[in-house]
């Protein structure tokens, strides 16, 4: 493997792990681009589900300071937040696993449930589940596509992999 195929390797590892770019919108990217697609889907994946680990681990820390912090001065749950955990409460940690990533991305969608009472392990199992079958199944529709409809010529990252 040479420089070139390390360093795109690298992008999609760390543009997967931005919130809002997530690993089912970069990894198709690259599968189009010529990218090998067990290596960019892993690397992608791996990508997203580092940074949901971290944002889950340190949002429950956040969420105990500012619990025992609003205990302290006597407030109650707001009028906004009894009505989210309703909400939560419906369609739970699964709904906002499988959900979440399409409309707020899968790193928001993991803080709204461990804010909203989720456990650590339950979301990050969900998530990490959601963001495994919506990426692997994107990047099989664009490595199909692309080879049904014949245009092999959009594997624009061809020429630096190959080097």
């Amino acid at each position: 493997m040479n420089t070139s195929a390390i360093i795109a390797y690298l992008v999609v590892f760390t543009f997967s792990a931005i919130p809002l770019l997530e690993a089912f919108i970069v990894v198709p990217i690259g599968v189009l681009g010529g990218m090998n697609f067990l290596l960019t889907n892993i690397i992608g994946i791996a990508g997203n589900i580092l940074t949901l680990f971290i944002i889950i681990v340190m949002m429950d820390r956040i969420k105990r300071w500012y619990l025992r912090r609003r205990q302290r001065k006597g407030k109650g749950k707001s009028r906004q937040s009894e009505r989210a955990e309703r909400i939560f409460k419906k369609y739970g940690v699964p709904g906002l696993g499988f959900f979440g990533p399409f409309i707020v991305g899968s790193h928001f969608a993991a803080l709204t449930a461990v804010i909203l009472g989720g456990s650590q392990k339950a979301t990050f199992w969900w998530v990490t589940l959601s963001v495994i079958v919506s990426t692997v199944t994107i990047s099989i529709l664009i490595q199909f596509g692309v080879d049904i409809i014949g245009v092999d010529d959009l594997r624009f990252l061809n020429r630096y992999l190959d080097q």
